[in-house]
């Protein structure tokens, strides 16, 4: 069951894709950020399309009382924007959870991209499909499963990426507080 923290290929094949063309059109330019930076703040309502090449980034919601809600994982190499977000009026974010090498392209450039060039639009099907999944995917486990029951998943499934993962941020994505966090991993011998 994918919970948020399985990476998929069809990232790197949509990135593999829009290189060429955005190298093309001199828009390639791979910019590096340090662990704890923004990649965009809630503020900005950025519309651009984030290519992550290395790094972990965390996309988090933050209530207005200041509490962060970690929406997902975009591990190695990901696709991402805060357009949705922004759209709805939410306070959504981008930070860096390890220095992270990316690329911002704008997203008109990548709407034509796509509706200009048939490989490039099955990769960006087949992306949309992943994303789509992984999110039906994350949405019934938060219904349907305990904390603990998806924690014990993500220790299955991803233990690699998990591993990488500032606990606070495990427990917020679980949506449980630091505290029951750790009771947890004590029930479970972790």
């Amino acid at each position: 069951m994918n919970l948020g923290l399985e990476t998929g290929r069809a990232a790197p094949a949509l990135i593999a894709a829009l290189r060429p063309k955005a190298v093309e059109a001199r828009l390639w330019a791979e910019r590096t950020l340090p662990k704890g930076a923004p990649v965009f703040a809630a503020a900005d309502g950025s519309d651009d399309v984030f290519l992550l090449l290395s790094g972990l980034v965390k996309l988090v919601y933050t209530t207005a009382e200041g509490e962060d809600w970690i929406k997902s994982f975009i591990l190695d190499q990901g696709v991402f924007s805060g357009r949705g977000a922004a759209d709805a009026g939410e306070s959504y974010g981008a930070v860096c959870l390890e220095s992270c090498r990316f690329v911002r392209l704008p997203r008109g450039f990548v709407q034509g991209a796509v509706a200009g060039d048939a490989a490039l639009s099955a990769r960006y099907a087949e992306f949309a499909e992943w994303v789509l999944a992984r999110k039906q995917a994350r949405e019934a486990a938060l219904l349907t499963m305990t904390p603990e029951a998806r924690y014990l998943a993500l220790r299955a499934g991803a233990p690699e990426a998990l591993a990488r993962l500032p606990q606070g941020d495990v427990a917020r994505f679980l949506g449980v507080t630091p505290v029951a966090f750790s009771r947890i991993k004590r029930r479970v011998g972790t």
